[in-house]
């Protein structure tokens, strides 16, 4: 992303802020290299009636980050899934709002996509997941994330 302008107060134009920031829509949604890759994307607090998937674009090694951070008190599963035989590889951190246990999973081979159930998988407001297209066929992933109760891992094959 180019910007002509200057670097002091960048942060406070009016014209950079898309460049930055994304609400996700409502629903099951199929993101892009062009509109999501490098950007901020926002679960917002009108995404809390059904669950819904996000699916990422095919893996390239492009580099691109999709880092997508919960803003809303979701009150069904948000679904963050690889597309075609692309696989997910890294770690999720929970830690449990309702006991002391602070909780690392990792990848399988097979894993494609990672869920946010509300609970034990984490889904509450400030929980993130960011994705980097670190190669073709591949996704590094990170989760940061807080739930109730023994916390599970989110991260499944489909």
């Amino acid at each position: 992303m180019s910007r002509q302008s200057s670097p002091a107060l960048l942060h406070n134009e009016i014209a950079t802020i898309n460049d930055r920031l994304v609400t996700l829509t409502a629903g099951n949604q199929t993101l892009t290299i062009e509109d999501h890759a490098n950007r901020l994307l926002v679960v917002s607090s009108e995404l809390t009636n059904a669950s819904q998937t996000k699916t990422l674009p095919k893996t390239t090694g492009s580099g691109d980050v999709y880092e997508i951070v919960n803003n809303a008190v979701l009150t069904q599963s948000l679904v963050v899934a690889a597309l075609g035989a692309d696989v997910l590889s890294g770690s999720a951190f929970l830690l449990s709002e309702t006991t002391t246990n602070t909780d690392v999973f990792h990848t399988t081979a097979t894993s494609d996509k990672y869920t946010f159930n509300v609970t034990t998988m984490g889904g509450l407001r400030g929980d993130r997941i960011k994705l980097v297209d670190i190669a073709a066929g591949t996704w590094l992933v990170q989760v940061l994330g807080n739930g109730s109760g023994t916390m599970l891992t989110g991260f499944s094959a489909t």
